[in-house]
């Protein structure tokens, strides 16, 4: 069973699935769909997300963008009841992956805490979701994991500091605390005040060099491992992902 989230103090939050890349990397996986569409197992990628989140959801903001209609209609004919919007990005005009979350950020409540997850990562296990944290895929971290692009300096089970890496790397045999893409924001109204600074300075390209890596320096942010997660940002990855769910 895949289980779901909860969170302390029955918080609901603003939950952001981030599903509008071109999937590029996904080959012939994504032709003709996008990538949240992709099966794992007899499901769809999206709804495996979606029925993670039930439990600890105010409301779902899905960015679209490459097949938009398609899994704009996918979602609305498959929960007519879910509390969904739905933030979609011009494909000619489609930047990166902050400038999808800038968009996003119009449709959330700053009332209230906000989770990010881009939707190509499932996890498996099922942490307590309450404040600001960062979820990490670390030496233990059981399942497929892709490359990263960023480490974490870890103090007392809190964030130190964000790290660029070089280049890309891989979890487990070459760095100890990689950022994967699901990031819990307690404080929105900053998290806002952060992405539309960069944009206006015209600095937002990338959601952690460029907001969350300032997020964590005014917000105490929590680093949090991951037991085991799914991810499945290429087509190597996806077919290892369907292997690895049918043994789950």
């Amino acid at each position: 069973m895949l289980g779901q989230f909860y969170s302390d103090n029955d918080e609901k939050f603003n939950v952001v699935i981030l599903a509008g890349g071109l999937g590029t990397r996904m080959g012939t996986a994504s032709d003709y769909i996008p990538k949240a569409l992709t099966r794992i197992g007899s499901q769809r990628a999206i709804d495996l997300m979606i029925s993670k989140f039930l439990l600890i959801a105010n409301r779902f903001v899905v960015g679209t963008g490459w097949h938009a209609d398609l899994l704009e209609s996918y979602i609305k004919g498959r929960y007519p009841n879910l509390p969904v919007t739905f933030s979609r990005e011009d494909v000619a005009e489609m930047e990166n992956n902050g400038t999808s979350l800038l968009y996003a950020l119009d449709q959330v409540d700053s009332r209230r805490g906000t989770i990010v997850s881009f939707c190509d990562l499932l996890m498996l296990s099922n942490p307590m979701i309450g404040g600001s944290a960062i979820y990490l895929a670390v030496p233990e971290t059981k399942g497929v994991i892709g490359t990263f692009r960023h480490s974490v300096t870890v103090r007392d089970k809190t964030v130190e500091r964000i790290e660029p890496l070089d280049s890309p790397k891989r979890v487990p045999d070459e760095i100890d605390n990689g950022v994967i893409g699901f990031f819990v924001f307690h404080n929105t109204i900053l998290l806002k005040e952060i992405a539309y600074s960069m944009a206006r300075l015209h600095k937002l390209t990338d959601i952690t060099t460029d907001i969350v890596s300032r997020y964590v320096e005014i917000e105490k942010t929590g680093a949090v491992p991951v037991d085991a997660l799914l991810e499945f940002g290429d087509e190597t990855d996806l077919m290892k992902a369907r292997a690895a769910w049918e043994s789950y």
